[in-house]
């Protein structure tokens, strides 16, 4: 683990950066869904850490090599540890959705410039029988993805995306200004000291209706009625998408932007969550893997809360729910779960009971 940062979640001093100096995460994602079998304990711990120590030091910390994290569900904190309801369980977090809410026990979410790396660690940790190290761990899912310029075009070429998209959705939607730093979302005390909390949803978008809209429309919903889709798309530091306008906009307007209702979220015009997001077509079905971390559970909630926007109609009759609301009408969340992602140190089967 040299050279390797304390927190698991302490990724961005390895992201790159494009000709406007927009950060850039690595192009290739794996999350495994994995659930315990048995009572795993300290040697059980001491046979994953060898594991993955081996495989950092086979691989540079980074873009170019391998980052990595591993959160712990609720089902872990409640049956194999001594902080029984650390996690909260996920839920449903509007009224129009209606998602399978995961139980895995574990998430090991991977991510590399180079697919050869992620499916090296992935053979390496379950092997061809999906069982981890020390028959411990069985995977239940694996979800696969993608985020960079260029990628959804070549992925979707029919649809007409921008070659300078990292996004199914054809904008960027990470700058420096509204994401979470990562120490203010690294937790200071308690069992997962050092760590941070992480939800992960599955969302399917309706991306064929949303490039039949032209772009001006587009950058209207995603980022604020008074965004452009040529300003959007010079965006550096930060998409505040006039926020602190949010009720006049929408009266004036009758359209709500997703960018700009959920920054009503921030603190001190401070993002809560940070997050690592990526493109995806499993099964078939374009969509998007929502990772985001947070110091608390809560803060990703309020966040979402203020995203849907249900306040919208009050300010124009036009707008509904998900009508000429943001986003909502083009995308479906069908799976969520919640993870706790302790420090580096505790990563394999943290506190289990001895």
């Amino acid at each position: 683990m040299t050279g390797r940062p304390a927190g698991q979640h302490e990724w961005e001093a390895t992201f790159g950066r494009d000709e406007l100096g927009r950060p850039v995460p690595p192009s290739r994602h794996l999350l495994i869904l994995a659930d315990v079998v048995g009572r795993p304990g300290a040697a059980a711990a001491r046979h994953l850490e060898a594991a993955l120590s081996a495989l950092e030091d086979r691989y540079p910390h980074g873009r170019d090599g391998l980052l990595s994290t591993i959160g712990w569900g609720p089902g872990w904190w409640d049956r194999h540890t001594e902080h029984a309801g650390l996690i909260g369980a996920a839920a449903r977090m509007s009224r129009w959705e209606d998602p399978v809410i995961d139980t895995a026990d574990a998430v090991f979410h991977l991510a590399s410039d180079h697919e050869d790396v992620l499916e090296d660690v992935r053979e390496t940790l379950f092997g061809e029988s999906g069982s981890g190290p020390g028959e411990y761990l069985g995977v239940r899912e694996v979800r696969r993805g993608f985020v960079g310029a260029g990628l959804p075009a070549e992925a979707l070429p029919e649809l007409g995306i921008p070659a300078t998209a990292p996004l199914l959705f054809g904008f960027h939607s990470v700058h420096r200004g509204n994401q979470a730093p990562e120490p203010a979302i690294t937790i200071g005390a308690g069992p997962l000291a050092g760590g941070t909390t992480q939800h992960v949803s599955r969302i399917e978008l309706d991306v064929r209706r949303w490039h039949a809209l032209d772009r001006d429309r587009q950058a209207a919903l995603l980022y604020a009625p008074t965004v452009s889709a040529a300003r959007a798309e010079r965006f550096t530091d930060d998409a505040p998408s006039d926020y602190d306008r949010y009720e006049e906009t929408v009266r004036h307007h009758g359209v709500v932007g997703h960018a700009q209702a959920a920054a009503r979220a921030r603190a001190g015009n401070v993002p809560v969550i940070n997050r690592r997001d990526f493109a995806t077509l499993d099964g078939g079905r374009p969509g998007t893997h929502f990772v985001s971390l947070q110091r608390e559970l809560r803060d990703f909630n309020n966040t979402r809360a203020v995203m849907n926007a249900a306040d919208g109609p009050d300010y124009h009759g036009a707008v509904g729910a998900r009508l000429r609301n943001g986003i909502n009408a083009f995308f479906d969340v069908t799976h969520r779960a919640t993870f706790g992602i302790p420090a580096r140190a505790l990563r394999a089967y943290p506190h289990h009971r001895r």
